[in-house]
Order: C-alpha cells, then structure tokens, then sequence
C-alpha cells in the first residue's frame, strides 16, 4: 500500500517538474518574434490647381489733338536790316540788335510762339497748349546782318536771323522760324565780318558764300520766297517785265543751289510772292501775272503778302475764316509800337489747346474716318470744343455740329487709304 503510494507520488512531482520545464523553456526560447514589416502607404497624387496666366489690363490708348477755337488771327511782323547797337535807334527798316531781341523777349513773356508762313497758309500749324501763333518775315534778303554764318556754320549773333536762332535755342518752346523774301540781283553779299561790320571780298569767293547761307537756311527752317529780281515799283513796271522780274529771281536762287550742288533742296522753295513796297501792278493784266505765275518746278503761287505801316496795324485772318483771300495777306512792320499793339490785342488771338481723343485701337490712330467719328463724339459730349483740329498732321473742322475733313496729312496717298465721309453729323 505504502509502496503504491510512494510510485503515485514521484510520478505526480516528476510530471510537475515536466510542465514546469516546459514552462520555463518555452519563456526563455531565442525564437524572435517576427516584426512586421510596414508596407509603404501610396500617397495619392495631389491635385494640382492650374497657375492662371493674368490677363493683363488692357491700357487705353488715345491720340492728342491740337485745338485751335475761335476766329483765328496772327501777326505777321516784317523785318528788314538789323544794326548795331552804336546806330541811335531803329527805324522802320534798320532794326537794333538790342531792340530785337527786347522785341522777342516781349513776344515770348505774351506766350507767342512762332510758327511758318507757309503751315498758316496752309492751316496746319500746331503749337504747345497755351501759345499763340506769330509769323516773323524778313524782306530784301540776302544782306549779312540778315543772316551771316560763322566759320563753324552757326549763325551769327551780328545778323537778326542768328539773333533769333540764339533766342530760341534758350527758349526752345518759342521755335525757330522766319520767311524771307530775296532780291537775288540787286545786290552782292558781304562775305566777311570785321568788329561790328560786313564787307564784300574783291573777288567773287562771296558767291559761294551766299549759296551756302541759302542752304543752311532751307535746312533750317528759314524759307525762301520771291521778291521780285530788282526790288520794282510794279505800279511802273510793264507787265513783260513784270514777268521777267519774278522768273529771274526764281531762276537765280536755283543756280546758287546748284552752284554748290544742292540741287535736292530745290522741291523745298515755295512760291510766295511779296509785293516790293507793298504795292500792286496798276493794270488787271499785271495783277493776273502775279497771282496765276507757277514757278520753275511748276507749283502755282499760295500767297501775296501786301505790307502795312505804322499807320495801318491789324492782325492776319486765317484760311478759316469766311472769305480769306490768300493773295491779299496782311503784314505790319515791326516796330516797338506794333510790338505794343499786338500784346493790347493779343486777346484776340486764339491759344492753342490739347484734346485727347479716345479710346481706340493703338492701329487705328491713323485711320481718319474714326479720328473724325471721335472728334465728332468728344465735341458733341463737349468734353472738347468745336473749332480746327490737327491730329497727326491731319486737320479737321468741327463747327456747327458737324466734323469735315480740311486737309489730310501730306504724304504719299496708298490704296489702303480709308475712304472720307467729307462730312460727319451726329
């Protein structure tokens, strides 16, 4: 009995240590437990929100006109020989170089500012916004103290029209402009400058002198214009000789051109006509011959300038005005009274005024017809007023509710030229 109960026991204790060992076996085993390995995660694409270009602003785009309103009027002053300051004063035909540039000074604190002869004739003058027009004119050209160049080509300060040259070149805004009219066989020009005097050289090295003046001065803005050969009393003058007058002087200023090869500046010399002292053929056969002359090149005559004196001042209409008549254009000798008479009456003369014309399309800022359509928008808004309008060259008309084309810009006409309403109404 004893004995089964020893076996029962050692099997019980060798079947506890059994499981105890494997217990222990089990808790200590260098089995690793596996790792678990991650798989990557997929990011999804991010959607990408398209970078939008910005359209850019659209700038508009308008043209400048300048706007002359009212009834337009000028002074055309004439000049004639310009002296020292040591000569006493100044007459109606020998001009102080001090009392001319004093004269320019006063025109130009008057907000004058010039313009050509041939641009009033024409009606295509322009100035900067607030100036009003004036038109300096020399007669009996070429004298030295006229117009004289130094040996670098400038024009000298001992000659009116370089006196005017230095003034504008200080003043910029007042321009550089003048019409002469030469009397190309009456007399030789000086060619040499000794302290306040021109003389003539012995020999004929004065022509070639003159020549290259007259270039300098088409070049330059200073425009030839005809004045007969000899300077004649035309009211005594017969008519064949009337003829013969006017067609040599034209035949002349073409040789000095030519002389020195200058033949290209020949299309440049207009034909105007002024009267030698003022005064008119007595017949109606030597009027006709003046005003139905054409010039070498054939170009008809645009102008007759007439001359008044102190007693007989006024102002110059305009080819705007209601019966303008372009062979009767009115000059005033130039003196300090004249000078006093165009400042009290310089309210009577238009100043220039600027207009923007717009929106449109930068192409079409040469296109004519929507130029006019514009002018006519802007008056008819009254954002601009009625009056002559040059844009670019071309000029308009605006009055009385309608727009007109007057002139267009002078250039060579192409099949791609719009085609004009000649009158536009709103």
């Amino acid at each position: 009995m004893r004995f089964r109960q020893f076996i029962v026991m050692g099997v019980s204790i060798i079947g506890l240590f059994f499981l105890m060992g494997c217990s222990v076996i089990k808790a200590f085993s260098p089995i690793q437990t596996p790792t678990q390995t991650s798989e990557p995660t997929s990011t999804p694409a991010p959607t990408l929100t398209p970078t939008l270009t910005p359209t850019p602003t659209e700038i508009p785009f308008y043209i400048d006109a300048t706007v002359w309103s009212g009834d337009l009027k000028v002074p055309i002053l004439i000049y004639h020989r310009f002296v020292p300051d040591s000569v006493e004063k100044s007459t109606a035909t020998k001009m102080r170089y001090t009392d001319f540039s004093n004269q320019l000074r006063t025109l130009y604190n008057n907000d004058f500012s010039l313009i050509s002869l041939k641009d009033w004739i024409n009606g295509t003058f322009v100035l900067p916004a607030g100036k009003k027009p004036l038109i300096i004119t020399l007669d009996d050209l070429w004298f030295a103290d006229q117009l004289y160049l130094n040996e670098d080509g400038t024009p000298s300060t001992y000659s009116g029209i370089g006196i005017l040259w230095e003034f504008s070149k200080v003043h910029p805004d007042f321009g550089f402009s003048a019409s002469v009219f030469s009397n190309m066989g009456d007399k030789k020009t000086a060619d040499k400058h000794v302290d306040d005097w021109f003389f003539v050289s012995e020999d004929d090295s004065w022509i070639n002198k003159l020549a290259l003046t007259i270039a300098w001065a088409i070049e330059n803005g200073v425009d030839p214009y005809n004045h007969l050969f000899l300077h004649p009393k035309l009211d005594l003058t017969a008519n064949t000789d009337i003829i013969y007058h006017i067609k040599e002087n034209d035949r002349v200023i073409r040789y000095y051109l030519s002389r020195i090869g200058r033949e290209d500046l020949i299309p440049r010399l207009g034909n105007i006509i002024a009267l030698p002292y003022g005064i008119w053929p007595a017949t109606t056969a030597g009027v006709n011959i003046i005003k139905n002359y054409k010039d070498p090149e054939g170009k008809p005559v645009q102008a007759v300038m007439e001359a008044y004196n102190l007693d007989a001042a006024q102002l110059t209409s305009s080819v705007f005005t209601p019966g303008f008549d372009p062979y009767h254009i009115a000059r005033i000798t130039a003196s300090d009274y004249m000078i006093k008479f165009i400042i009290e009456h310089k309210a009577e003369i238009p100043s220039s005024t600027s207009c923007k014309l717009g929106p449109l399309q930068e192409e079409q800022s040469s296109d004519l017809e929507v130029i006019q359509r514009l002018i006519q928008n802007s008056v008819t808004n009254q954002s601009c007023p009625e009056g002559v309008y040059n844009v670019n060259g071309a000029v308009f008309v605006a009055k009385e509710g309608t727009v007109a084309l007057f002139k267009e810009k002078d250039a060579v006409a192409t099949s791609a030229t719009p085609t004009l309403t000649p009158t536009l109404k709103p």
